[in-house]
């Protein structure tokens, strides 16, 4: 067994077996971009993966300059380089020349797949939305119970506003158990309804790291809750499957913490300047009724009742001049209308005819002749006249033809 002086000399002695290396001195390799910033001095520091394993790298100006392409997260790429070992921090890097383009990522492709598919469903419609409560009475959590998320949450809930209570459901934030028990946590509140609002959190961390917030199953319970769910899922930057079906995406659990629960101070300034709105309509009301009761109390009406009983009779005499006009105007009507049909009436009467030296004939029964037909020789009939009726017998009987008379 060798025996190394200081971690400086094992250091230097692994940079130094690295750079006598043959294939690691220049070599290319195909991986998927997991994370991707470029500093001030436009260098450009990422990582690269494949479904097992992670290698940090660094493209300096002068190379990244002549890419042909931009680079992405989730683009899967084949980088060429050479790995160097930085002795005096222990990290091991690859330095790489160039970088190409060889399609989307495996995680990348993943995403979008279900992205298309939970958009296509719905399930990121704004309709679906819920409110976020005012005044929630209790606060749900979904993270894990160590590290910093937590301790963030509650202090920055319990600075704005004490009093209100934090329900945490331990779950894990990573890898394959963090769906089925963020899933469980959202249910677990659902089912026991004890909180107004959930808040699903986790800190920052690489896009792997993050992946397991693109969970169909997780997708689902979210739009599932019956209570508002907001998603707090690293920081600004970073977007995940969840924060598009939450009800509310918060930048980080920090600004998750302030968004649920408004300020105490703020809320009792509010309730102050409610209370002050409150007394100005209450003293505004109080003021027009009181000057409504002068108008009264000052109104003729109650210093002299017959004031009053006069203005009702005047408005009863001025109803019954109209009633009184509207009757004559009626019977004038109606007389009209009676005076026309007499006239109709007088000149469809027979009596006016023999007044004008008409006359007509009866039979010996009373019936009109209204035919020399009708009658034959030695009947007796009657002539009525307008001032009495004749009584003769027929002597003779002429009838009348187209070509003139002949006897009957």
């Amino acid at each position: 067994m060798f025996d190394f002086e200081s971690v400086s000399h094992l250091n230097g002695y692994i940079k130094q077996s690295l750079q006598d290396n043959p294939y690691l001195a220049e070599f290319s390799v195909v991986g998927e971009i997991s994370q991707y910033t470029v500093s001030a001095r436009d260098h450009a520091y990422f990582s690269i993966k494949d479904d097992q394993s992670v290698i940090n790298c660094v493209i300096f100006s002068r190379n990244r300059s002549a890419l042909k392409i931009d680079p992405q997260i989730g683009m899967k790429v084949k980088v060429t380089g050479g790995l160097d070992y930085y002795s005096a921090g222990g990290k091991l890097q690859m330095i790489a020349t160039n970088i190409e383009d060889k399609g989307a990522g495996d995680l990348h492709e993943q995403f979008n797949k279900l992205f298309k598919k939970l958009q296509d469903e719905g399930l990121f419609d704004g309709s679906h939305k819920k409110a976020i409560p005012i005044l929630p009475r209790r606060i749900g959590v979904v993270t894990s119970q160590s590290g910093k998320v937590i301790s963030d949450i509650v202090n920055t809930i319990r600075k704005r506003n004490p009093h209100h209570d934090i329900l945490l459901y331990p779950a894990s934030v990573q890898g394959e158990l963090c769906p089925p028990e963020v899933i469980s946590g959202i249910k677990y509140f659902n089912e026991n309804k004890n909180v107004d609002v959930i808040i699903v959190a986790r800190g920052g961390g690489s896009y792997e790291e993050l992946f397991c917030f693109n969970d169909e199953g997780i997708a689902r319970a979210v739009y599932a809750s019956e209570i508002p769910v907001i998603s707090a899922i690293g920081h600004e930057p970073d977007y995940t499957i969840i924060d598009y079906v939450a009800d509310v995406r918060a930048a980080t659990p920090t600004a998750a913490g302030e968004m649920v629960i408004a300020s105490y101070a703020d809320q009792t300034k509010e309730i102050d300047n409610l209370a002050l709105n409150l007394d100005i309509a209450i003293n505004q009301f109080i003021d027009s009724r009181r000057k409504a009761l002068d108008v009264y109390k000052n109104h003729k009406a109650l210093h002299s009742p017959a004031f009053y009983a006069r203005e009702q009779l005047a408005v009863v005499n001025g109803l019954k001049n109209q009633l009184d006009a509207l009757s004559s105007r009626f019977v004038k009507q109606a007389q009209s209308e009676v005076n026309e049909v007499k006239v109709r009436l007088d000149a469809l009467n027979p009596n006016n005819v023999l007044n004008r030296g008409y006359s007509y004939v009866c039979n010996s029964k009373g019936k009109a002749v209204e035919s020399a037909k009708s009658v034959k020789k030695g009947d007796n009939v009657s002539i009525v006249l307008a001032d009495g009726t004749l009584l003769t017998e027929i002597k003779d009987i002429s009838i009348k033809t187209d070509g003139g008379s002949e006897d009957a």
